[in-house]
Formats: C-alpha cells, structure tokens, sequence
C-alpha cells in the first residue's frame, strides 16, 4: 500500500518597506491562519560570501558575527523577503496569494513534501543570547527544571508575534538588563504591544515585577498567554493581567514600560505612555526604524534620554521620567 506523502506550500514575498511588510504579516495571522513565517533580510549566499570560512564552522555563530554582517547589510541595498508557511489545508495559500494580487504585491507560490513538519521548522532557529544573564530559547530546547531558570526565555518561534530574532526584540531586552539592577521585587511593568509577552517575561524572571500585558490582537494575547504558561510555574502566574487595548486604561503607574510598536503608534500613544509611567520609570520604545529616532526623541523631549541602541536598520530608545 503506497503512503500518501503530505504537501505544504510556501508563499515568498519581497517587500519595498516594513510597513508593507507588517500589514502582510497580520493580514497573513489574522485571516488566513498561516502556520508560520520566516523573516529575512539577507540571501543566504550574501551571508556566506560575508563570513568565508565561517559560514562552514558549525555551532552557534557568535553574536559578534551576527553583528558583522548586520553592519555591512546596513550598507547595501538588501533584499527583505519573507517565507509564508502553508501546512494542513494549503488551499490558504492560494487565497492568500488572491489577497496579494489585490495588493499589487509581487510573490512565488512553491510546493513542498512535507517530511517532518518540526525539524522543517526548527532548523532555522537557535538560542539567542541577549547578554551573559539572559538568553531566548526555542522551546524545543528547554532542559530539566526549565521554569526555574530565570536567564532563558522560552518561546514558541513561528507565531509572527516576537520570538527574539527580530532587531528589535532583541535590543528592547538589552536595554532592560542594563538597567534591571534599578527595580525591586513587584514592582509594575507594562508591556505595551506585547505581542507574543517576551519583554514583559523578561522582566518576572529576572526581577519579579508585575506585568500588565496589552495589545490590540487576540491571538496575540492568546499566544502571550500560551508563553506565560511555558515560562512560569504556577504561583509565579499570580498578579499578571493580559488586556486588550480597548479595555485597557492607565489605572496604575509603572515603574517599566515596554512599548515595541511601529512609530505612528508610539506617535498616536503618546500621551498614554508618557501617563502610565510613574516617577523614575523607565521607558523603552522600538519598533522605530533608525531614522525615526530623531523626531521620537523630539516628541518625547519630557524624559530624559538614557541611550539609544540599533541593529540593523532598527533602533530602540530608553528613556527615563525624572
């Protein structure tokens, strides 16, 4: 008796801006339900000829590496792409694809047998270290007693909904460990946007605040709460609350807020982050592309700039209310 062999589909897009590409990806989550996205902005043999003889050493690459060939695509005219991954019903490629014809977008549609779905997937991702104290852990890799490791984050990759691989995840996490050493056990935290709640996360392990975790999506909120329950066990669960943002409004004042959004919202938000933060809070916005960072900085001239780190074409501030 032959088996079937299962088929999925992979939809590639190129994008012009990373608004554009932002839109697709929720259109993508929200109505066609895409089993997951890879996000690129470099091709492969580009990386190779950057590293050499590195790209064959095998292991983890160095974070020092990374930031090499960060720094030189910065410089050149570099593809951003991203792989749409169709599993199950892959009918919702087609119809995607309807969607992008609607869009004016430019895509390839290419079919796949389908081995082993997992590995297919985990193969593109690693633990990702933010510093010495703190790492982002593909959840396939947890080891024993894993809820009790306060220096890794675990996540579920392939959500669209912030994994750690994204710049700007990245260094919003950098700039809380510079200055987790200034909150105190239940100490409140807002985490504005939280997508998949890796920031807010972040900070109940490493200092056991208090998070509130808002965002305009559902399934983000759903996934941030999938996440919460991978990374904590039980007791630690108490006192979080996830809301969504047209119920949220700024009850409390916050002694660290995470704000990873794209500049409009940090613009159009303003007035409520800049009200939920309570006297010596820190802010921490991303989402902003480097030359955004000026007329950001402009708009929230009322706190003091602590620094400002970018990776890539993406920056993120952290800012400090007096």
């Amino acid at each position: 008796m032959s088996v079937k062999t299962e088929v999925f589909k992979i939809v590639t897009i190129e994008f012009k801006t990373s608004s554009q590409c932002e839109e697709v990806n929720k259109i993508a989550l929200n109505d066609f339900e895409v089993d997951g996205i890879e996000e690129f902005s470099m091709e492969e043999e580009r990386v190779d000829e950057i590293l050499g003889e590195r790209a064959y050493s095998g292991g983890d690459v160095p974070e020092s590496v990374i930031d090499e060939v960060v720094d030189i695509s910065a410089n050149e005219d570099v593809k951003k792409f991203n792989y749409f991954f169709f599993q199950g019903d892959i009918s919702r490629a087609e119809e995607f694809a309807n969607t992008l014809d609607q869009m004016d977008l430019s895509y390839e549609i290419k079919e796949e047998e389908y081995s082993d779905w997992n590995e297919v997937w985990k193969k593109h991702y690693a633990p990702i270290e933010v510093t010495d104290e703190l790492s982002v852990i593909p959840e396939w890799f947890k080891e024993d007693d894993y809820k009790t490791n306060d220096n890794n984050i675990y996540i579920i990759p392939g959500m669209g909904f912030g994994t750690g691989e994204h710049e700007t995840t990245y260094l919003c996490l950098k700039h809380y460990m510079a200055v987790k050493d200034d909150f105190k056990d239940k100490d409140l935290c807002l985490d504005f946007g939280c997508g998949s709640g890796i920031l807010g996360i972040g900070a109940v392990k490493k200092n056991n605040m208090l998070v509130d975790f808002v965002d305009i999506d559902p399934a983000a909120l759903d996934n941030c709460h999938e996440n919460l329950k991978l990374n904590l066990v039980e007791d630690r669960l108490n006192g979080h609350r996830l809301i969504a943002r047209k119920r949220f409004s700024v009850d409390d004042k916050y002694k660290l807020v995470f704000a990873n959004i794209l500049k409009h919202v940090l613009l159009s938000e303003k007035d409520l982050l800049l009200e939920s933060l309570d006297d010596g809070a820190y802010l921490i916005l991303s989402g902003i592309l480097n030359e955004q960072v000026d007329d950001i900085l402009e708009e929230y001239k009322s706190l003091k700039k602590i620094d400002v780190l970018s990776k890539g074409d993406w920056s993120a501030i952290l800012m400090k209310k007096d």
